[in-house]
């Protein structure tokens, strides 16, 4: 019984690595920008700051700069929230990317 059990906990986490993947592969723009603002939120309640950047730094790649001044003001903000998480400061990045999550997954019923 243990085995088994034990090959259940081995393959598990390989089998939601796949879900996962197959999740971004199938996934729309829109949504993989939602999933990028959950990672950068939920990277910042576990303190992972390198991780939120990363995902901020993913947030920023997807910036489209034909609208200039759009994209602009959203750079800003995302480089704000970097700049804060890497002085320690994570409420204020954190309030700021929900509401952008927010606002992103009512704009595109993505809730």
């Amino acid at each position: 019984m243990n085995t088994a059990l034990g090959y259940r906990k081995k393959i598990q986490p390989k089998a939601l690595n796949q879900y996962r993947q197959n999740e971004i592969l199938n996934a729309s723009p829109t949504e993989l920008i939602l999933k990028l603002y959950d990672l950068a939120i939920v990277s910042i309640k576990k303190n992972d700051i390198a991780k939120a950047n990363q995902a901020i730094t993913e947030l920023i790649s997807a910036l489209n700069f034909d609208y200039q001044e759009v994209a602009l003001g959203f750079f800003r903000l995302y480089r704000y929230c970097q700049q804060h998480l890497n002085q320690g400061n994570t409420h204020e990045p954190l309030t700021i990317l929900q509401q952008l999550r927010d606002t992103w997954a009512k704009a595109f019923n993505l809730d």
